[in-house]
């Protein structure tokens, strides 16, 4: 037993490692082999315990930064929990990520030895596992961070499979390649040489393609401007400060999109005020996108409100709110954590996009929705670039700010679209469709970054999670065709 506790710690260190922030992606595909050692002769139900206890310590190690926002940062803000009550939100979090994968150990300890054909074992393995992700991104409280591609947001050649099979079918590549290491280092310890061998082999196979792959010169201007301002003073109580700050340090370009961070006013309505005038009479010869909250008819929204020459063109609403934060998801389960609210409770808003003179449609997203392959593709069908708007205030941490920049590498590549991330104080840039980007320095306040509009329509974009489909199918085939034994559970 202390054997596969082992190798299951390993196997969450080597996928914590191969994460964005921490050391490199390709690590990501020997790190599942000590969690197959693992599950080698258990029954499904430690199995199953021994694959949920990966997957939380994984989720534990690699999402550490929370503890301090959910310790520090918004108890000092918000003063409504005490640092104990954050961590305690932060072990559920953990636990509700590692649920799906007590399913991939039960299932993977009940067929994985009666499987008849050998070619289909990894394949099952691997549609277990991207079964269990899919889990993970569903419902009110889904989220796809730490998926196990995630690390590979650094290798432009390997993620050029996402137009074709969304990071679902990158995940399953990853793990049937977990799967045949493992199976040859069942063989002896002196095999390792193959699997060395191998990944070079991957790192060749990334080298080539991005060679190959056309270089993208952007076209239409966006000034980002990330302003940079600390959360005390964007939740101060004195906006007239804010707005001079903003005044002063940013510079119209005439006829250029200028978008600001989510929740530049974090907590203000300024429409038909002062400061909604001032900013107006600054931005009258841009285009400007600007986030501050809605309140209408007794309903509060993120938004990100748009201004064309000093005209209010319209708004996007936040559609995919943050769980506890933003929304209080199954509240009669988890009312008792209505304490974590924020500023308040917002609506979720629909999908829009919006169509700026020489730029085309221009698709706008808010903070963790990047997470969201789906909500980029319906985006993409009709927005010819999306551009990121997020308070990333919140984290001290570097590695917080590259998980979430990566994420806007996987949607640019899926959906062949430009994406341009504006944070307050944390990672701005532009990545192209190809998955090229540009990261601007910390500390930077503005830049001037260039977008190519394009309508091409990806098969994934077409499609969609098809590998949802193709998995759940293989894992019915092998079943199907599954070696008979006596019981079910021997």
């Amino acid at each position: 037993m202390v054997e596969n506790l082992l190798n299951v710690f390993l196997s969450a260190a080597l996928l914590t490692l191969s994460m964005p922030g921490y050391l490199d992606g390709i690590l990501a595909f020997v790190s599942l082999i000590g969690l197959f050692f693992a599950l080698e002769r258990g029954g499904p139900f430690s199995s199953a315990i021994l694959s949920f206890l990966f997957f939380f310590t994984f989720t534990f190690l690699n999402f550490h930064f929370l503890i301090d926002v959910l310790t520090k940062g918004m108890p000092s803000l918000f003063g409504n929990f005490s640092p104990s009550a954050g961590f305690f939100v932060y072990l559920l979090f953990c636990i509700l990520e590692a649920l799906p994968f007590l399913i991939f150990g039960f299932l993977y300890s009940l067929w994985h030895e009666k499987i008849r054909f050998r070619f289909l074992q990894p394949l099952f393995v691997a549609s277990l596992y991207t079964v269990s992700e899919f889990l993970r991104s569903v419902g009110d409280l889904g989220f796809t961070g730490g998926r196990i591609s995630e690390g590979l947001y650094t290798y432009t050649g390997l993620i050029q499979i996402l137009p074709l099979t969304g990071t679902l079918g990158l995940i399953f590549l990853i793990v049937v390649i977990n799967y045949e290491f493992y199976r040859i280092l069942k063989q002896g310890p002196n095999k390792s040489f193959v699997i060395i061998a191998m990944l070079c082999c991957i790192l060749l196979l990334n080298n080539l393609i991005e060679r190959v792959l056309p270089h993208h010169v952007g076209e239409k201007p966006i000034v980002v401007a990330q302003t940079d301002v600390p959360q005390s003073v964007k939740y101060s109580p004195d906006k007239a400060k804010l707005m001079d700050y903003l005044l002063g340090n940013f510079t119209e370009f005439e006829g250029y999109l200028t978008i600001f961070p989510e929740a530049t006013f974090p907590d203000m309505d300024i429409r038909n005020t002062e400061l909604e005038k001032k900013l107006i009479e600054k931005f009258k010869k841009s285009v400007l996108v600007i986030g501050y909250p809605t309140f209408e008819e007794n309903k509060f929204y993120n938004s990100l409100h748009v201004y064309n020459h000093g005209t209010y063109v319209g708004r996007y609403d936040k559609i995919l709110l943050f769980p506890f934060v933003e929304t209080l998801p199954y509240p009669r389960i988890f009312g008792f954590l209505s304490f974590l609210r924020g500023v308040s409770y917002f609506t979720p808003g629909t999908l829009k996009t919006f169509a700026v003179d020489g730029y085309g449609n221009v698709g706008l997203q808010i903070c963790f929705e990047s997470y969201f392959p789906h909500l980029s593709r319906h985006m993409s069908e009709k927005a010819d670039f999306i551009v990121v708007s997020t308070n990333d205030g919140w984290y001290r941490s570097k590695i917080a700010l590259k998980q979430h920049f990566s994420q806007i590498v996987f949607r640019a590549v899926e959906t062949r679209r430009d994406f341009v991330q504006v944070s307050n104080t944390g990672l701005s840039g532009l990545v192209d469709r190809y998955g090229k980007f540009t990261v601007l320095p910390y500390g930077t306040t503005w830049r001037i970054l260039y977008v190519t509009p394009n309508k091409e329509v990806t098969f994934y974009t077409r499609f969609g999670d098809y590998m949802v489909i193709v998995s759940l199918s293989i894992v019915v085939l092998c079943a199907l065709t599954a070696k008979r034994k006596r019981g079910m559970f021997v």
